[in-house]
């Protein structure tokens, strides 16, 4: 073989090579081919499962958004970021929130600059969002969007939840209101639900006075003539409207249908904002008060005329002075708390007795400026009432006074005295109910007072006031019945034929009675003086024996004698009965007379006793 035949050619060894390079080129442009289809379908996959994920995700967010209410913005954010970076995993997306412009500056101080790997989305002033992922991938389309619509909704929800959280708080606040009927309990409850829904801001609260004495509530007083009051507080009662001080409190006033009863101040740096809020509760409570307050006048009422009504019964039933006096004072000490209660009476002639049923005070001397001041004042007013008398009777007397007079027939009959130690211990409706209580008892006090006139007239001489010869014989009647014993003594006047002739017989009569006045004078309360007829007088003392008749016979002949003018003697006649020797009022009196008879004859002024042998 030849040499030529052995070796291959320079053109077939070219040939080859060139055939190898086209077939490695064609092999990388298959290999590229194969790769980018390989790309393309993994982006096409890639991109479906990002939007099916997106989709998932979207159904979450209103999901969240239906079922979770009351939810606040923060606890929405966290979900939001758990949520999102647990289905966006793969492009390792994170969720930041933060507040403030300082928080979107980098290390540098410069603004991070949004692309696809990073967003920042503003929800509302001073809250953002960061949204970022992984340098390879980007934030899928539209979820910014949708994580900012959501957590707008979130905050919208937040503040609408919150707005009928406030609502029904306020709802439930003012429907507490309806079922109190305790005034201080009102107050109470109002300033409990202040506290309860605007905790930061504090209260005070302003009362006038006759509203303040009847609570036991830390308030301020309103007074309208203190130059020092609070010129807010003051302006909100007289004119009934809210008033704004300097943004920092507010004054609302406690208004009811009929007037305006106190002042509520609110003070804080959101007290302004919330005034709308706070005016719905105290309205509410004002009506409250309003309502309140009229249900205890209606009780109050309720009680004061059962209290004028059983007083009324009381004193009709009871038909002795002494005995109404004490009921009618118990019922005002009782009522009114008085520590003292005086009862005072003017007669036909205008002077002034003390009635029964009196405190002791009113029998010394320190009752004087009292009664003197209610006498002084009555000329101008129908009634006195005194809130703090200490300037009127200094600071150890009594500062609190109710004085009214008792008018019967638009006549003055006299009047009554409640005193108590401390200042304002009465209030104005208590002395309005002891007006009323005294003008209803004032006809029982007269009619027992006309009855014991009546009764009197009935057993006195009207001359004397001795009793009558008539009450003289029940008297000693009754007591031959109930007692051991007794004295009568049978008393002329000597000469008084004489007197009448000599002096006319206006001198008899005021003989008459300068000798009645000497027997009322020494004789008990348990005896009886009388008028036997014309110018005999009579004595009847039970429960003793002959000697201390004896005595007092003595002692009536001898004062009689000093203290007459003109002057004049007495002649008596005295006899006595006991269990041991029995008699009749017949023969009591019988003894007495001749006794008497006895005197007489052997020369007056003197004093003879029956002697069964005369």
């Amino acid at each position: 073989m030849s040499e030529n035949q052995s070796q291959p050619s320079i053109d077939s060894v070219k040939s080859f090579m060139l055939s190898t390079r086209i077939k490695s080129w064609f092999c990388d442009i298959i290999r590229k081919i194969k790769l980018d289809i390989y790309g393309y379908f993994w982006v096409i996959i890639m991109n479906k499962q990002t939007k099916d994920l997106y989709l998932s995700f979207q159904q979450e967010m209103l999901q969240f958004l239906s079922e979770k209410r009351g939810v606040s913005y923060s606890e929405s954010v966290a979900w939001l970021k758990a949520a999102a970076e647990s289905f966006f995993s793969f492009i390792s997306l994170t969720l930041r929130a933060f507040s403030g412009p300082d928080a979107l500056k980098g290390q540098s101080g410069s603004l991070k600059e949004t692309n696809e790997h990073y967003i920042v989305l503003t929800i509302e002033e001073n809250k953002y969002i960061e949204l970022s992922c992984h340098k390879n991938h980007k934030i899928p389309d539209g979820l910014a969007e949708s994580v900012r619509l959501f957590l707008k909704n979130c905050l919208q929800a937040e503040a609408s939840y919150g707005e009928m959280d406030r609502q029904r708080k306020l709802y439930e606040q003012t429907a507490l209101f309806h079922e109190l009927m305790d005034q201080e309990h009102v107050l109470k409850t109002m300033l409990e639900s202040l506290r309860a829904v605007f905790p930061s801001l504090t209260y005070c609260l302003f009362l006038s006075y006759d509203q303040d004495q009847y609570l036991q509530l830390p308030a301020k007083e309103i007074d309208v003539d203190d130059e020092s009051a609070d010129s807010f507080a003051l302006e909100a009662y007289l004119t009934g409207q809210v008033k704004l001080q300097n943004g920092s409190a507010v004054y609302f006033p406690l208004q009811g249908r009929q007037g305006t009863y106190g002042i509520l101040k609110a003070a804080g740096l959101h007290a302004a904002e919330t005034a709308a809020d706070i005016s719905v509760i105290s309205n509410a409570a004002g009506i409250a008060f309003e309502n309140a307050r009229l249900y205890e006048q209606a009780k109050n009422m309720i009680s004061n005329l059962e209290l004028i009504n059983e007083t009324s019964h009381q004193l009709n039933r009871t038909k002795q002075l002494p005995d109404m006096m004490k009921c009618l004072s118990e019922r005002l000490i009782d009522s009114f708390g008085a520590e003292e209660v005086g009862f005072f009476y003017h007669d036909h002639l205008e002077e002034q007795h003390l009635l029964p049923g009196s405190t002791g005070f009113f029998q010394t001397d320190a009752a004087d400026p009292y009664i003197r001041y209610v006498k002084e004042k009555f000329s101008e007013e129908s009634g006195v009432f005194v809130g703090n008398g200490s300037s009127l009777f200094g600071r150890e007397g009594y500062a609190s006074l109710m004085g009214v007079p008792m008018i019967e027939n638009n006549e003055s009959k006299g009047f009554v005295i409640a005193l108590k130690k401390n200042a304002c211990s009465f209030t104005f409706e208590m002395f309005k109910l002891f007006q009323t209580l005294i003008r209803h008892s004032t006809l029982a006090i007269t009619n027992s007072m006309l009855r014991d006139r009546l009764k009197h007239l009935v057993q006195t001489d009207r001359l004397t006031e001795l009793y009558s010869r008539s009450y003289l014989d029940e008297k000693i009647q009754y007591s031959m019945e109930v007692d051991q014993e007794g004295v009568l003594l049978l008393i002329d006047i000597d000469n008084f034929k004489q007197i009448n002739d000599t002096y006319g017989h206006q001198t008899g009569d005021a003989i008459l009675i300068q000798v009645a006045r000497v027997i009322q004078q020494n004789i008990c309360e348990q005896d009886v003086g009388a008028r036997w007829g014309g110018e005999e007088l009579a004595v009847y003392v039970p429960k003793i024996d002959m000697s201390a008749g004896e005595k007092l016979a003595d002692r009536l002949i001898e004062l009689v004698r000093e203290n007459t003018e003109p002057k004049v003697t007495i002649s008596c006649g005295i006899s006595h009965w006991s269990a041991d020797f029995p008699k009749s009022l017949t023969s009591l009196v019988k003894h007495a007379d001749i006794a008497l008879y006895e005197a007489k004859r052997n020369g007056k002024n003197k004093l003879m006793i029956f002697d069964p042998h005369l």
